[in-house]
């Protein structure tokens, strides 16, 4: 049953709480999706190793998420700026609404309530939600209160790293099985292409394995997302290794061309080690065409999801870029990727 008390507070990621008028904050580049986190005084129960918000109880880790920090507001105080950015006169609408679920009691009443209430206000607003997993009747549920799409982050692409991440070998919560039944669930309430996931690239992985996983869920109609991983002070994983660009340029570059046909798998060529080594058939002209298409190397989530500065700071190379690419960022991708041309 629905909890009818409205939510006393949300976290707003920053960039989102400056569009809104919430935080002051100079931007190049606004977030084109309003990013939001359930909001509890309680710690989330997950434990995954790269994820500050099951760690480290301060108040830094509960305010991040990846490198961004997610500030609390009074919710009357969000809704009545979202009123604001979605008059005829804003003129930096967001597109979307984008709900982070942390696990602790009593988060289904609240992002459901937070769903209800938003797309009360704003019917035609796209509402997206990443969540633990739920039995489908309450997925089922979350849909009728006007959810368009939903994300069950598997994070890891294979079990056995799913399982040292976030599953029973660090005693998580989570399991390989019960997400994957999750996100069948997701597929038949929500329909093909409606359910998303999230991998991080560089838990442990190979490319290989990667690339794999994506095929996987693209095969079955689910939108993959990917991350790379950043190392979170206070976390398991603060001091592990931050994967090389190039690294998540090969994986962007395979995802896309999966996305585009799933039979580009076939072109794929590993060397011993997992490493992708060469994509058969794939000439200058094609890897010139996909750079300047721009939609490879952009931020790969929902759709409308530019999530600006999510895993790397201002100034340095975006993995993901939060718009469309420069002629120096296009070169500087096709020396990352020439030496996978079949030449």
């Amino acid at each position: 049953m629905l909890n009818s008390k409205q939510p006393e507070k949300i976290r707003v990621s920053t960039g989102s709480a400056a569009v809104l008028g919430l935080k002051r904050l100079k931007m190049d580049t606004p977030p084109t999706t309003c990013y939001l986190m359930t909001y509890t005084e309680e710690y989330c129960i997950g434990k995954c190793s790269f994820c500050p918000q099951g760690h480290t109880p301060t108040l830094q880790s509960t305010e991040q998420l990846s490198r961004i920090q997610w500030p609390d507001f009074n919710w009357e105080d969000f809704i009545q700026q979202l009123k604001v950015n979605q008059s005829h006169e804003s003129d930096n609408k967001f597109r979307r609404i984008c709900i982070q679920v942390l696990n602790y009691k009593g988060f289904y009443d609240d992002v459901r309530s937070i769903v209800k209430i938003i797309h009360m206000h704003f019917p035609t607003l796209a509402i997206s939600a990443a969540i633990p997993p739920v039995p489908p009747i309450k997925l089922k549920e979350l849909k009728d209160s006007g959810l368009e799409r939903i994300g069950i982050a598997l994070d890891a692409c294979y079990e056995e790293l799913f399982d040292d991440i976030k599953g029973k070998n660090i005693h998580g919560p989570y399991s390989w099985k019960k997400h994957w039944e999750a996100l069948s669930s997701s597929l038949k309430i929500f329909g093909l292409g409606n359910a998303t996931t999230h991998f991080i690239v560089g838990l442990g992985e190979t490319e290989q394995d990667m690339i794999q996983s994506i095929k996987n869920v693209v095969e079955k109609d689910i939108l993959p997302g990917i991350f790379l991983f950043t190392p979170v002070k206070g976390t398991p994983m603060e001091n592990a290794p931050r994967p090389l660009m190039t690294h998540f340029r090969h994986i962007q570059l395979c995802r896309y061309l999966l996305l585009n046909n799933i039979d580009n798998y076939d072109r794929f060529r590993f060397s011993n080690d997992g490493r992708l080594s060469k994509i058969k058939s794939l000439t200058k002209d094609e890897l010139t065409h996909i750079i300047q298409l721009n939609t490879a190397f952009k931020t790969a989530g929902c759709p409308d999801c530019n999530r600006p500065y999510y895993t790397s700071r201002p100034g340095e190379e975006q993995d993901g870029y939060p718009r469309d690419l420069t002629t120096q960022e296009c070169l500087l991708i096709y020396n990352e990727l020439d030496s996978l041309l079949d030449i």
